[in-house]
């Protein structure tokens, strides 16, 4: 029987285990992820792309550093005046120095951009431009709050969470664990199934799959409802040894109301370009991204994942294509592309005041959900120190 057992590894169950390993260290306490590996899983209809990571440390550990602290008084959570700065602390977070910025995207300046505050140590980053498909040891990831290894918490991976039930005051976690076995002479994956007990449940398995979850023990019509993706799109075009591609990812930054702009490069839009163009090198692709604060008009279903683009969010597109192309002009490049909308921050799900209360809890006594699913409106900025206050927050109420 476990004390608390914590659904997702991805940055607030990581952040949930270790703050409660520190809290109780006599208690015992379960950390289950569905992956290993890190791995991209892409879902959504033909309108939407949505991506996220199934590993331990989940889509954290394919983030390009960003730390930006977002406005939970206004979504209604309640956290502490300092909870950022400790955060910051915590994750020693830096501007991006002027010297990894290289010249191309200096130019931005001239336009109000800014250098953008990550949790990087640039001290050991190579610059390699692979934040968003590479691990390395210069950025911060969940994967660092699972070390040291505690006696009193246990990590299981490759266990995905069927169902959950209550009976009396004990939750029972099924699910599924893939093992190879030695004698497997094909060396094939071999699912057993396994029940864990546990006193108090938190999802922590993102804005996808805690409310897929989520939905086998609790009728909440919201469940699954108001996902918002902070989508995104990224424009460009040619630009002689723009080197975009060797550089650290989204290091300057302008906020709009309702976006904003940042150099980006996008592989999609190179592969794009390199179909009319055989002979362009990857260095000679430029790009902005534009990522808008989306309507939260898409459903996550048991087996699907449905979200459109809004008349809204095509006027915020519109928007963020005209301040482009006014720089690219200015940037000499003629001829624009643009990917299709993708979104990586899954978000809205089981929001409060909807299917959790202001603490997180929702209406069956022990269960809990903490993570981006909780947040209650469109944010459209990357929300990782937020999710991390979240996972604070609640580990100081448990």
């Amino acid at each position: 029987m476990y004390d608390f057992i914590i659904i997702g590894s991805g940055v607030a169950g990581c952040t949930i285990f270790k703050e409660l390993i520190n809290k109780y260290p006599n208690k015992k306490i379960l950390l289950l992820e569905k992956g290993n590996s890190p791995k991209y899983i892409s879902e959504g209809n033909n309108k939407v792309q949505v991506l996220y990571v199934n590993s331990l440390g989940g889509s954290a550990l394919y983030s390009v550093g960003n730390a930006f602290k977002i406005d939970l008084r206004y979504m209604g959570i309640s956290i502490k005046d300092d909870i950022y700065n400790e955060i910051e602390n915590e994750l020693n977070v830096n501007l991006v120095p002027p010297n990894f910025i290289n010249k191309p995207t200096q130019n931005l300046y001239n336009y109000g951009f800014k250098r953008t505050p990550k949790f990087i140590n640039f001290n050991k980053c190579r610059s390699c431009g692979m934040c968003a498909s590479k691990l390395c040891n210069a950025k911060w990831t969940p994967r660092n709050l699972l070390l040291p290894k505690n006696s009193n918490g246990k990590i299981i991976t490759n266990f995905e969470v069927l169902n959950i039930q209550k009976k009396e005051r004990v939750f029972f976690v099924e699910g599924s664990y893939r093992t190879n076995k030695n004698n497997n002479k094909n060396n094939t994956n071999i699912n057993e199934k396994r029940i864990f007990k546990g006193k108090n449940v938190i999802l922590s398995a993102g804005g996808i799959n805690s409310p897929r979850i989520l939905s086998s023990i609790l009728d909440n019509e919201y469940i699954g409802k108001n996902l918002f993706v902070d989508t995104f799109i990224t424009v460009g075009g040619v630009l002689n040894d723009a080197n975009l591609n060797n550089s650290i990812p989204m290091s300057v930054y302008k906020k709009y109301d309702d976006f904003i702009l940042s150099p980006h490069y996008s592989t999609l839009l190179y592969n794009q370009i390199k179909e009319e163009n055989k002979i362009i090198k990857n260095s000679d692709i430029f790009g902005l991204m534009i990522k808008i604060k989306d309507d939260n008009n898409g459903i996550v279903g048991k087996n699907y994942v449905y979200k459109d683009i809004s008349k809204k969010d095509d006027e915020l597109f519109s928007k963020g294509f005209k301040e482009a192309l006014n720089i690219f002009s200015d940037m000499g490049i003629d001829k624009i592309y643009k990917t299709i909308p993708r979104g990586s921050h899954p978000s809205g799900t089981c929001a409060v005041g909807k299917v959790v209360n202001k603490d997180f809890e929702t209406e069956i006594d022990g269960l809990f959900v903490c993570d981006a699913s909780i947040f209650p409106k469109p944010i459209g900025l990357p929300p990782i120190l937020g999710i991390i206050a979240i996972g604070k927050k609640l580990s100081h109420i448990l």
